[in-house]
């Protein structure tokens, strides 16, 4: 009896510690595992190529960090990437997460990015999410499910709804939900190609995104900050451009009424790409 039980237990032994070896080598073994799954799944999904060259987490550290990331155009765009990544960092404050009201992400960096976003309304977008979703929207799906009959037995009455003091309950403790703290965001080598003839770089940075909250901002208000940080920047150079083409133009009017004509259709034309590489943006952002 006694040598059953000593085999038993030599054996839960070596399973607890193949198990702690993994734990303890998880940084070292999850980053191949993901990046072979990501290669391998997310095609499927987009429907167009995708290489994933680094991936690397600590959860001991809350350190990740994702590079060489490339999203390929659908095969019908000139442009060969709807995105191209060179690296995205992030470093986790892992006590926030038993303590304080709010999580804390001491910085996040991401460097050398390309996004080509196709005229005129990010079609190249358009069609990848609707290469991921099979080409439903979510009124599609519901009006697909809308003329089913349903047995009487089988029908579920529909929920009351719940008094203004309940609602009112429910967002307090929703506002009052753990949110985020980031220290500091910062984006660095960001180019936005709108079609061929706009190419708008930026490099910017935001911090103390949730400081001033007890409970943090929530995850909508900081791609809210970004998306804002990003459409100001993108507003700014095209503003520069244009204000360039006018001093321009000014300062050549006297040279010669042929060549400030031609750079004012010139700067004409590059006002209206501008503008329309803004609303493309912002559409992409939508």
């Amino acid at each position: 009896m006694k040598k059953p039980l000593k085999t038993v237990g030599k054996i839960l032994l070596w399973t607890l510690a193949v198990i702690v070896v993994l734990l303890l080598a998880l940084p070292i073994w999850i980053g191949p595992v993901v990046k072979g799954v990501a290669n391998a799944v997310v095609p499927g999904i987009t429907g167009t190529d995708f290489h994933l060259g680094e991936f690397g987490l600590n959860p001991y550290t809350g350190t990740l960090h994702v590079g060489d990331m490339q999203l390929a155009n659908p095969t019908n765009f000139s442009e060969k990437n709807a995105v191209d990544l060179k690296s995205f960092d992030v470093d986790f404050a892992m006590t926030s997460l038993f303590s304080g009201k709010k999580y804390r992400v001491e910085f996040v960096e991401v460097n050398g990015v390309f996004v080509h976003v196709d005229v005129p309304k990010a079609a190249n977008f358009l069609q990848i999410a609707e290469n991921a979703t099979g080409g439903k929207d979510g009124d599609e799906a519901a009006k697909g499910t809308a003329d089913v009959e349903v047995p009487e037995d089988q029908k579920i009455e529909a929920p009351q709804a719940e008094s203004p003091e309940a609602q009112t309950e429910d967002a307090q403790e929703e506002k009052e939900s753990k949110g985020v703290q980031i220290d500091r965001i910062t984006l660095k080598g960001v180019t936005v190609k709108y079609g061929l003839p706009v190419t708008i770089p930026m490099d910017l940075e935001l911090t103390g995104i949730g400081a001033d909250s007890e409970c943090g901002a929530a995850f909508m208000d900081v791609w809210i900050a970004v998306r804002d940080k990003v459409m100001s920047a993108v507003t700014s150079v095209g503003g520069a451009a244009i204000d360039l083409g006018k001093s321009a133009a000014g300062a050549l009017k006297d040279a010669g009424g042929a060549a400030a004509d031609s750079l004012k259709d010139a700067h004409g034309a590059a006002k209206d790409a501008l503008k329309d590489a803004h609303e493309g943006i912002k559409n992409l952002f939508k």
